[in-house]
């Protein structure tokens, strides 16, 4: 798969993932990456909308359907697409 963030293309791995996070969290602290769901309430709902509307997402920008089964990356751009996906 060839996510529209090259750093997601990485994550193969759990510790993958925690990293990615880790990071991510560094760049939206640092001002790196815009935050639009400033609360961590929003933060889930964005998370969750942006989940249950990913086969737009997969459709239009990844040109292949949602696959079955996440992968570490999938989890990774669920919370990348929640802080801004640019």
């Amino acid at each position: 798969m060839n996510w529209p963030d090259a750093k997601l293309n990485e994550i193969g791995s759990r510790d993958d993932l925690a990293a990615y996070l880790q990071d991510l969290a560094k760049a939206v602290s640092d001002g790196r990456i815009a935050l639009e769901n400033p609360s961590t309430a929003d933060f889930v709902d964005a998370s969750a909308r942006w989940t249950k509307a990913m086969d737009g997402f997969f459709k239009n920008v990844m040109k292949e359907p949602v696959p079955d089964s996440p992968s570490w990356a999938m989890i990774a751009a669920i919370f990348r697409a929640a802080v801004s996906y640019e």
